[in-house]
């Protein structure tokens, strides 16, 4: 970071010393600040090797992704921790219905999700819920509301695995898993993870 901040400076000085013109600045500047957000979310967005992903999130400094690092490793009370230092007050209540999702607290998830504006992320984390509670009809209408298409994806696989249908359905994620990258990667991974899981238990 520091580093970032010589340089744009000693850009800066550089372009003085030339007496460029305003436009030649505004351009350094943004260039500088473009390659700073792209080596900031690579990892999270385009990476394929999930151990990269994972060890970005580990040694980030936003508790944003520190909380996806624990909680994608089933380290829930460091997770839970994490989640109190994330600012923005939308994503820390995202953050707390999945980590209720995850230890089966489905009332107080749903309480919760209830909460949010309308938008992608509380159709779809009241559909998973709602499939987890047998409301097939609450399911639906849900899912309606739902436009992205990977998220409907796994939607419609969580469904198949309540019809019997897991074995399948754990085709389909080894299928997906070499397309993926970032986040969405390491969430199939996860996920594929949970269901072996349930498979054992």
């Amino acid at each position: 970071m520091v580093w970032f901040f010589v340089a744009i400076f000693l850009a800066d000085l550089i372009l003085g010393f030339m007496q460029a013109p305003v436009w030649a600045f505004i351009l350094v500047n943004l260039i500088f600040l473009l390659l700073f957000m792209f080596k900031s979310f690579y990892p999270v967005v385009f990476e394929k090797d999930p151990e990269k992903v994972m060890n970005f999130m580990k040694n980030s400094k936003h508790p944003h992704f520190q909380f996806f690092y624990y909680f994608f490793n089933d380290q829930l009370e460091e997770a839970e921790n994490k989640l109190r230092q994330i600012k923005s007050p939308f994503y820390r209540k995202l953050n707390e219905v999945n980590l209720l999702v995850k230890r089966k607290q489905f009332d107080e998830a749903e309480e919760l999700a209830r909460g949010f504006k309308d938008n992608m992320y509380k159709w779809y984390s009241l559909a998973g819920i709602a499939i987890e509670q047998g409301d097939r009809e609450s399911y639906r209408k849900y899912k309606e509301k739902v436009r992205n298409s990977f998220y409907r994806r796994l939607m419609e696989l969580e469904e198949m695995v309540h019809d019997g249908k897991k074995e399948t359905v754990l085709a389909e994620l080894d299928d997906m898993i070499p397309n993926l990258r970032g986040s969405k990667l390491l969430s199939v991974i996860q996920y594929k993870k949970d269901l072996v899981k349930r498979h054992e238990d």
